[in-house]
């Protein structure tokens, strides 16, 4: 009889199906498309369900979840799961991020040759009856610069195919190391800016987030070649969409092709009606053997999962924070929050990362070192890392993914343990190393269970890592300090607390840090006028 028992609740590959029904211990159903009103009332009685974009999972379809133990996602995207709602539960959500890279890949260079040979105006108005040859002229990619922004899986894959076009290639990606655009043949950028003004033809490859959303407006444009191509089968979000159409009624854009967009469909959209704009209704996962490919990577995985053996891809982990002592669970926290600090603090491409736990209480493991194989680092390594991923990456950064993430970008993860270190007998630390600088951040829990940041590179500090801070590092002299705070009032921002450190070398005193927490946000003109201020080094809004 089996022991197991998994619904797929959307079509899948076949080769998907199979895998799971070859295990001897699983039974599975398939109501492909079975509304959420109908899976709630027998989803309790299911170990795993597999979906695809058809099924929202919602905290009220799993508010009863009964034996439900995987949540699997035949594709990459996860803005139909709930991931926090299902972690509440305990409920394991996976994807397959890998297997539909190449489909991805290969419709970014459908839709770059489609624009510059004006592939689907030409088919549409051949089948017309119209016989207009010249109106079709095209341009070649042939010895044509290409700006790849986001240079990770499917940005890698399409440097790779555009290199045997004879295109030259260059790339702007902050959390990329050097040595993997140079494996590739890729001139890395250390602006994004930089990557426009070279660029015959631009391809984005990045996740929408806070850091990329309207990446691309007017004044990014206006600095491009005239006659740039613009390709986006990534995120709709990360162009400014009127601002693209002004520029390709205006010829500054030659054409563009789009398979994402802010709202899905578009509806009336201004996109319509413009000649040089080609769209396709989000399909960079839409071929045969992509689907294969997420089916069976979905289905091994469930498989594994259901079995305790060890699986990939899981983008959340249940219960590894509550397993801990609560005094623990707050070097847990502290130690995610000092890892949010070190990305946002730290210049440069990471290179590596050493998490160091000091002090008797990080003597014996928490746990057995199996939760993450192959990495099997501790709950505090996992933390921090996932902490200074989830800023430098962002999309779907997990506690369990975090050290795949980390091993993809060929960053160095190192952790270690001390009996002490300094005057500090107590600590726990995050070591950064890029290709510009090295930062170490340290910490403590205190006796009110309040976590606190202890020392930042060459400064010692007391800061409750909770907030909105103006950060700021000046030459040390009177005045700089007032001035910040008359700025900040002139503009009505409330300093709840401040936090200042000075680098004293010599008796004599170099130059300070400022942590100011403030209510409210800080807009970019602000953060401009302190930036202008004489003896400011340094300016910039974090958040923890």
């Amino acid at each position: 009889m089996p022991k197991y028992k998994v619904l797929i609740t959307d079509h899948i590959s076949q080769d998907g199906v199979d895998i799971l029904k070859s295990d001897k211990d699983i039974e599975v159903d398939i109501k492909a498309g079975i509304k959420n009103a109908d899976l709630k009332k027998i989803i309790s009685g299911y170990d795993a369900i597999i979906t695809r974009s058809g099924t929202t999972v919602t905290p009220e379809l799993i508010e009863k979840p009964g034996k439900l133990k995987i949540i699997g996602r035949a594709g990459v995207g996860l803005d139909n799961v709930d991931i926090e709602a299902a972690s509440m539960k305990g409920i394991i959500v996976m994807n397959a991020p890998t297997g539909n890279t190449l489909a991805a890949c290969e419709l970014t260079m459908a839709m770059m040759l489609s624009v510059v040979r004006k592939v689907p105006a030409a088919n549409q108005s051949t089948k017309s009856g119209a016989w207009d040859r010249k109106k079709f002229m095209g341009i070649q990619l042939y010895r044509k610069t290409l700006a790849v922004i986001g240079l990770g899986r499917i940005g890698g894959n399409v440097a790779k195919r555009c290199k045997a076009f004879d295109m030259k290639v260059v790339a702007y990606d902050p959390y990329i190391k050097r040595s993997r655009a140079e494996a590739l043949g890729v001139e890395l950028c250390n602006t994004l800016e930089d990557a426009l003004a070279q660029a015959d033809v631009v391809t984005f490859h990045t996740p929408l987030t806070d850091e990329t959303k309207n990446m691309i407006t007017k004044k990014h444009i206006d600095k491009m070649k005239d006659g740039v191509v613009i390709i986006n089968c990534a995120r709709g979000g990360i162009i400014n969409e009127l601002d693209l159409v002004d520029a390709c009624k205006s010829g500054k854009v030659w054409g563009a092709g789009l398979d994402v967009f802010e709202e899905e469909p578009p509806v009336n959209h201004p996109f319509f009606d413009v000649e040089n704009i080609y769209l396709t209704p989000h399909i960079g996962a839409n071929t045969a053997e992509g689907q294969y490919g997420v089916a069976v990577i979905i289905a091994e995985q469930v498989v594994n999962a259901l079995h305790g053996r060890s699986y990939k891809n899981a983008v959340n982990i249940p219960f590894m924070k509550t397993q801990l002592p609560e005094e623990m669970q707050k070097y847990f926290e502290l130690l995610e929050r000092m890892g949010h600090l070190a990305a946002q603090l730290t210049k440069g491409r990471p290179e590596h990362i050493e998490v160091q736990m000091v002090g008797s209480k990080f003597e014996e493991d928490f746990g057995e070192r199996t939760f993450d194989t192959p990495f099997n680092y501790q709950p505090f390594t996992i933390a921090g890392l996932k902490g200074f991923m989830e800023v430098a990456v962002a999309e779907n950064v997990s506690f369990i993914n975090a050290p795949y993430i980390a091993k993809e970008r060929n960053i160095d993860v190192i952790e270690t343990k001390s009996a002490n270190y300094s005057k500090f007998n107590d600590l726990v630390m995050i070591k950064v190393r890029t290709d510009v600088e090295e930062k170490t951040y340290a910490g403590t829990v205190f006796a009110d269970n309040t976590g606190r940041l202890l020392i930042y590179d060459k400064y010692y500090t007391d800061l409750i890592c909770d907030g909105t801070f103006l950060y700021f590092n000046n030459l040390d002299k009177p005045g700089i300090i007032g001035k910040v705070g008359t700025i900040l009032g002139n503009h009505n921002i409330n300093i709840a607390d401040f936090e200042l450190s000075r680098n004293v070398k010599d008796g004599v005193a170099i130059d300070a840090v400022a942590f100011v927490r403030v209510d409210g946000k800080i807009a970019t003109a602000v953060l401009d006028e302190i930036r202008s201020l004489d003896g400011m080094l340094e300016a910039k809004v974090i958040y923890l």
